[in-house]
């Protein structure tokens, strides 16, 4: 079905852009930072998103969803077992407590444009001659959402990774992984 949607936008000489969302599991709790501005992980991943070519946006949660409810329908619940310690009831703010990660799937959604190169072009002015003319029909494809999704998901997986490098420094896997878990049991039980 989407298949043959993008077939039809080529058809018709267009392009769509699209969103698409990268989920991250068993990220440790307290990555980034509260404090300043530039550690808040939530703001590292919505900058290296919206560095890749043609997004125009970045989400985390509900998003920009979050705005139009109230906050009894967006904070997410904290609970507490012995079995999994601090926990959320639902996961409304995408993983993020004030720039933090709280233990919970980060889920970020970026939102890409339409490739500007149509096959109907639009209308455009020479730049010498300030007169107007039809922009050139170049080979384009009707959207590059599929491959924006992979890139999009080796953007979030390469900040996520340097994150847990960068608190959890070692030289070897093995001491990272050590003090991960070590990070792990420790906020289970804080």
């Amino acid at each position: 079905e989407v298949k043959g949607y993008f077939v039809q936008v080529k058809r018709d000489g267009d392009t769509v852009g699209g969103g698409g969302a990268t989920v991250g599991g068993g990220v440790p709790v307290g990555l980034g930072s509260y404090v300043q501005w530039d550690r808040k992980l939530d703001a590292r991943l919505a900058q290296a998103v919206v560095s890749i070519n043609a997004f125009k946006g970045v989400e985390f949660g509900l998003g920009f969803e979050a705005g139009y409810r109230k906050g009894s329908q967006v904070m997410d619940e904290i609970l507490w077992s012995k079995e999994d310690g601090y926990t959320r009831r639902t996961n409304n703010l995408g993983g993020f407590e004030g720039g933090m990660t709280n233990g919970q799937p980060i889920v970020v959604r970026g939102v890409m444009k339409p490739i500007p190169t149509l096959y109907k072009p639009l209308m455009s002015v020479d730049i010498e001659t300030h007169e107007p003319y039809k922009a050139t029909v170049e080979r384009s494809d009707p959207t590059a959402l599929p491959a924006a999704g992979v890139v999009m998901e080796a953007v979030v997986a390469t900040v996520l990774a340097q994150e847990i490098l960068e608190k959890f420094s070692s030289d070897n896997l093995e001491e990272l992984k050590e003090a991960v878990a070590k990070h792990r049991d420790y906020t289970k039980n804080y």
